[in-house]
């Protein structure tokens, strides 16, 4: 495996999906994540926030009601309540259900 700084200089171009492919499923969602890789993406950059019980949960804002049918802080509610939330419906109806991911999930579906 290549360094970040190789990966850099040995290639002229490469593609970062900003919040995964933000444009073609909701941000930072495992779905968004999975489309940016199967696109070409060689990297995804996501957003981290802190729930209340320290879990790193994959999601832009400070605030819920954005991009989920929930409300308030994120740090204010437990990973458990973060999950139940819809972070898909906001887009489009296929994404209904879309859960705010966790960041280790992120992490195994980019390996």
């Amino acid at each position: 495996m290549m360094t970040l700084r190789e990966f850099v200089r040995s290639t002229p171009f490469f593609i970062i999906a900003h919040r995964g492919a933000s444009g073609e499923a909701p941000e930072n969602t495992l779905a968004a994540v999975r489309i940016a890789l199967e696109g070409g993406a060689k990297m995804v950059e996501v957003d981290l926030q802190v729930s209340h019980d320290d879990q790193l949960m994959v999601f832009h804002d400070n605030i819920l009601g954005r991009t989920t049918n929930g409300h308030g802080y994120v740090k204010n509610h437990d990973a458990g309540e973060l999950r139940q939330l819809d972070a898909g419906t906001w887009f489009a109806p296929q994404f209904a259900g879309e859960p705010i991911p966790f960041l280790h999930e992120v992490l195994d579906l980019i390996k």
